[in-house]
């Protein structure tokens, strides 16, 4: 196999690696009891998933023994508690600066030993000005890509199920 079809190999690997997603944020453990909701706090943004599978998204008012209120882009909404499915809390992540460094280093790092590895495969007597443009691009593609997952794997919101009807 040839010095530039194992490197357009490894970028490709790296890049999918990169934009591979975390495994799901949304909390998997589920509760059924219904006082869990007053705990919320009032607008608090809430996703409630109706049995009849229709979604509804707003702020959290409050919560009855039979009822859920809510403040949704069309006003006040009121659902019983034997119409709901499921009852979301989605809370915003503050800052993604922390993921967004956090995959520059990496995606640098991954570019980096790629690029160092093609390059030592080569069979010429040097490191020439080719081979290091080849390493310092890889190095940037490895940089960007990381830079941009980390980004956006830091802006999701983050799902939290306070309710479920079983």
């Amino acid at each position: 196999m040839s010095h530039q079809k194992r490197l357009v190999i490894a970028v490709a690997l790296i890049t999918s690696l990169l934009f591979t997603s975390l495994p799901a944020m949304a909390q998997t453990s589920s509760t059924s009891d219904w006082t869990s909701l007053q705990r919320l706090a009032r607008d608090s943004k809430i996703a409630v998933k109706l049995k009849t599978g229709k979604k509804v998204e707003g702020r959290f008012t409050s919560v009855t023994d039979s009822s859920l209120t809510l403040i949704a882009n069309a006003g006040p909404v009121d659902l019983k508690r034997e119409e709901i499915a499921s009852v979301y809390e989605i809370k915003r992540k503050e800052s993604a600066t922390k993921s967004t460094l956090i995959g520059l280093g990496l995606g640098a790092g991954a570019g980096a030993a790629l690029g160092a590895a093609a390059v030592a495969n080569d069979n010429s007597d040097g490191f020439d000005k080719l081979d290091q443009a080849v390493l310092g691009g890889v190095v940037v593609i490895g940089a960007v890509a990381g830079t941009v997952t980390g980004y956006f794997l830091g802006r999701r919101s983050k799902k939290t199920l306070v309710y479920e009807n079983k």
